[in-house]
């Protein structure tokens, strides 16, 4: 399985920490009741709450059981977006196989992480917050002198694909294909000359990036507008420039840091109610297009 960065980020945010066993399952059980550890004794009297195991974000880890003063040191990775991987120097003597093959296997199931040893499956409850280096937002990031004068990107661009809905699908579109679609579309009756000018005018838009770090987008003026109506508009602040028929319809601030392009959507983003970063990366495709609009069309350099 393939994870992103924010998958890794997220995966960290869970994991690191300390976590004390909380309950035992029997899986030859009937009701396969969880068991509070205090209660499931061992041969030798000790009950699994006095295990826990602390994750790092350096992925070490260290497993302690209290009563014998026990400690074992290892390493974790991230298997899945909520599954993990451990190993240790020393694993309370449980033999190499499947069966410890198993008990190294960590996944989160109602908030707990599980992990089994033998016909027992152990659940882990968080009882401390792990420390977590946060990296700096791109927008807070200040670009290198080196990195400020990186300009390949500036140039005007035209929109090349845009996310449409042609034919049935959703997918990238050229404006060739959209009109195509909608002549179609047009003769049956299913769209009127409203409809498809609404399809296409995302496509009369242009992006200049320019050398003082600004993304403006130009958007055609509507038939019918008036000088006068331009005019009022431009003193009012409605928009902040016309030219060669077109709009200002919004700037973005842009950067070159890190070895890559970033600017700034000005959108407000949460996940899992912590707020993202409003900045997206500027790359290009395979076809040479520069992704733009938060991946909702691809831009081809005038």
């Amino acid at each position: 399985m393939v994870l992103d960065e924010q998958d890794l980020k997220n995966g960290m945010k869970l994991i690191a920490g300390k976590w004390q066993v909380d309950y035992v399952v029997n899986a030859f059980s009937d009701d396969l009741a969880h068991i509070p550890a205090a209660e499931f004794k061992s041969e030798d009297g000790n009950d699994f709450s006095s295990v826990t195991y602390e994750f790092f974000e350096d992925h070490t880890v260290i497993m302690r059981e209290a009563s014998s003063g026990r400690e074992e040191h290892g390493t974790w990775e991230q298997t899945g977006w909520s599954d993990f991987h451990y190993t240790l120097n020393g694993f309370l003597n449980v033999p190499e196989g499947p069966f410890r093959d198993n008990a190294e296997k960590l996944s989160l199931v109602d908030g707990a992480l599980v992990f089994s040893v033998g016909f027992l499956a152990i659940g882990m409850k968080k009882i401390e917050e792990g420390n977590i280096t946060e990296e700096p937002d791109i927008g807070d990031i200040e670009p290198t002198a080196e990195e400020a004068a990186r300009m390949d990107i500036v140039g005007t661009y035209e929109i090349a694909k845009a996310m449409s809905f042609v034919g049935g699908e959703m997918g990238f579109y050229t404006l060739e294909e959209v009109e195509a679609d909608c002549k179609q579309k047009l003769a049956s009756g299913e769209m009127d000359e409203d409809d498809v000018r609404m399809q296409t005018q995302t496509f009369g838009s242009r992006v200049e990036i320019t050398a003082d770090h600004l993304i403006k987008q130009w958007m055609k003026i509507p038939e019918g507008i008036t000088e006068e109506q331009i005019r009022e508009a431009l003193e009012a602040g409605e928009i902040k420039e016309v030219k060669d028929g077109c709009f200002n319809g919004g700037e973005n601030k842009w950067k070159f840091v890190r070895g890559a392009f970033y600017y700034d959507t000005g959108e407000q983003r949460e996940l899992f109610g912590e707020a993202q970063s409003s900045w997206d990366e500027l790359k290009f495709d395979d076809e040479g297009l520069l992704e733009f609009g938060s991946g909702m069309m691809k831009l081809r350099k005038l």
